[in-house]
């Protein structure tokens, strides 16, 4: 590519409209970026060292919301009651919920990819059903399935069938099974989002790799292990990494499936659901300030961790 020259560049109308109509079209994005992202970031903050209630003059308390952020964690930690400790319940709760839907969510995402990229017949009927849901809003997702999820719904239709005596719970007022009945959702609403990564990845892998491994005898199994897994390494690592946050951040489920008030004893409370009502239905948004910086501290950390040590599948 031939050097650039700058003042040729700048000195022609053609190149100095295009370079402006491009400046102009990033700044919308940085300002709206700047605004709802660090600008509400500093602000929050900011709040969460005083105590408003969006009437009086904010008055400020220091680290007290803070102090008071981290002693429900300790308390919830020591077995205080469940209506003490939303802010724990809800850390406890959304901890469960990723440690079911991002693993199982990754792996499905990588079987319909291969599906996808494969040469079967039916692939692309296949692909185009299964990436619906993925345009699909969740909330209308989480509706529908709110009616799956009752007794006599689709799922204990379905695995009574399998298993007679597993009986007809209500999930939604289970407080063991309502969050593995939102992770059900967000694993089957969101697995064909990420399935988009994987099917870029692997068809960017040369063809010539992979028919010189058929040549050589490798199956298909084989080929996937030890050809296509290391070379879509970047995009698992983005994957599990967005997956993560994302789940930990998981709000319009619970608000749909659990209600705003977290379900049956807190079962079906988020962190964020729980800063969504400590600041708006309690009006006290200096402490919601405080769970939501404590919070991204907690995210903030293993995410750090994790790159550190898997980080160098970007390079």
């Amino acid at each position: 590519m031939p050097h650039l020259n700058k003042k040729r560049f700048f000195s022609s109308k053609k190149y100095r409209r295009e370079f402006l109509e491009g400046m102009f079209l990033i700044s919308i994005a940085v300002l709206v970026n700047f605004v709802f992202g660090y600008f509400a970031f500093a602000y929050a903050f900011y709040l969460s060292f005083f105590r408003w209630d969006y009437i009086t003059e904010p008055l400020f308390s220091g680290l007290d919301n803070y102090l008071k952020a981290i002693d429900e964690l300790v308390k919830g930690f020591f077995g205080a009651k469940w209506y003490e400790v939303p802010f724990f319940m809800g850390l406890r709760n959304i901890l469960l919920y990723t440690i079911i839907v991002v693993p199982i969510q990754t792996i499905l995402a990588m079987a319909l990819a291969a599906i996808a990229s494969s040469r079967i017949r039916g692939s692309s009927v296949f692909t185009t059903s299964y990436l619906l849901p993925g345009f699909t809003c969740s909330v209308i997702i989480a509706l529908i399935f709110i009616y799956f999820f009752s007794q006599r719904g689709f799922i204990n239709y379905i695995l009574n069938s399998i298993y007679p005596d597993f009986g007809y719970p209500d999930w939604l007022y289970s407080k063991i099974l309502i969050i593995p009945a939102m992770a059900i959702v967000a694993i089957w609403g969101t697995s064909s989002n990420f399935a988009i990564l994987f099917i870029a990845a692997m068809q960017a892998i040369p063809r010539d790799v992979l028919e010189q491994a058929r040549l050589d005898g490798a199956g298909p199994v084989r080929r996937f292990i030890h050809i296509i897994l290391p070379l879509i390494k970047p995009t698992i690592i983005y994957a599990v990494i967005v997956g993560t946050v994302g789940a930990l951040q998981m709000f319009d489920l619970s608000f749909v499936m659990a209600g705003p008030q977290g379900g049956v004893e807190y079962s079906g409370m988020t962190v964020v659901l729980d800063i969504y009502r400590t600041a708006f239905a309690q009006l006290d948004p200096g402490y919601a300030s405080a769970k939501a910086i404590v919070f991204f501290a907690l995210m903030y950390i293993p995410t750090v961790l994790f790159l550190k040590k898997y980080g160098g599948g970007f390079r």
